[in-house]
């Protein structure tokens, strides 16, 4: 079974594809604005245990769907894996195909395009620009060869409550003053010098913490880099929004995004122990934490990713769709990345020499 989805232009009929410019769905032969009707119903927590126990009777397995017909010129054309969101190869029209309703878990909100393809053009540019210890022929470069492609791409957020019990060590620093020999001029001199000592107490204790919209990214495909969403602006799903991007559905299953999530949390809660434990320096030397009244939600959210090639090697880049953040590969210059160690040690060298001669 196979739905496809076309959004024709209230005015003219002309197929639509939406657009981060004006946030609407505009027509690009007439220009009028299709309203996209939003809501911003409160989006609801899914409970994950009860989830978890409901997909285990669910088969996860998709019907093969390798083609998908274009209903506007009836042409054919292969599908990309995992991809429900697309646009005819012969007459460009927007195609949501709703293989998503194959998944026992359906998105719930996302977060609409806000950057233009021009506008995360041009920040792949200036950031080219601006790439530290980078070969000289990188900050030329073109980008010809780089094609963007917008795509909403499915995340899981995960609330949870944790107790954590802990065993380790809290260090206190003292100092000390202590005596050494030095040669100077051939002769043997005694010299001081003050040292920082710790004292080790044994400690142990319990910690709780809430966690609220942990995000996994639910895909394999993608580089797993962007931080900031402004998840307060999540509107309810609604397939007018993918109309023109390509959309992924998800490839993580929830329990396996659930465990990614645990190590974000763990690292937190890690944090918290220390601070909590307290002194100069901090041990864990055992650490074992319990989720409770987790729940999940399962959005979409958008990114401009692409690669590009410098020197025969292709470096792949993501640009936040919101905000414009751009994570990626690039090349290094071997001969910057030399010279600034060799100006460090040279530096360090004089700092020392002058110390040295000063006592």
């Amino acid at each position: 079974m196979k739905l496809e989805r076309v959004f024709p232009c209230e005015q003219c009929g002309a197929k639509l594809t939406f657009s981060a410019a004006t946030g609407e769905l505009k027509c690009p032969y007439c220009a009028h604005v299709n309203l996209i009707e939003r809501q911003f119903s409160q989006i609801v927590e899914k409970d994950y245990l009860k989830a978890v126990a409901e997909i285990r009777h669910f088969s996860e397995t998709m019907p093969e769907i390798t083609s998908l017909k274009c209903p506007t010129c009836a042409a054919t054309f292969e599908l990309g894996e995992h991809t429900h969101a697309s646009s005819c190869p012969y007459c460009g029209s927007a195609v949501v195909n709703q293989v998503d309703l194959y998944r026992p878990i359906k998105p719930q909100a996302l977060l609409p395009f806000k950057i233009t393809k021009k506008e995360a053009g041009e920040i792949f540019q200036k950031w080219l620009k601006t790439r530290w210890f980078a070969p000289n022929k990188l900050k030329e470069y073109s980008g010809a060869d780089s094609s963007l492609l917008g795509v909403y791409v499915p995340f899981w957020t995960y609330d949870s409550d944790t107790h954590s019990r802990y065993t380790g060590r809290r260090g206190i620093e003292y100092h000390e003053t202590e005596s050494y020999s030095v040669v100077v001029d051939g002769k043997s001199q005694r010299r001081q010098r003050t040292v920082t000592k710790v004292r080790w107490y044994n400690v142990s204790g319990d910690l709780d913490k809430h966690f609220d919209d942990v995000l996994v990214m639910a895909t394999e495909s993608l580089l797993d880099r962007l931080e900031h969403w402004d998840l307060e602006n999540l509107v309810d799903y609604d397939a007018s929004y993918l109309s023109g991007f390509e959309s992924e559905v998800y490839q993580v299953p929830l329990d396996s995004g659930f465990e990614k999530s645990k190590k974000i949390m763990e690292h937190a809660i890690r944090q918290g122990v220390k601070r909590q434990i307290g002194g100069d320096r901090q041990q864990i030397n055992s650490l074992s934490s319990e989720y409770s009244n987790t729940t999940f939600k399962h959005i979409l959210l958008p990114i401009y990713a692409s690669a590009f090639k410098f020197k025969a090697k292709t470096y792949q880049y993501v640009i936040n769709g919101r905000n414009g953040e751009l994570q990626g590969e690039r090349p290094y210059s071997v001969v910057k990345i030399a010279s600034a160690v060799i100006a460090a040690l040279t530096v360090a060298g004089i700092i020392y020499y002058f110390a040295e001669y000063a006592q």
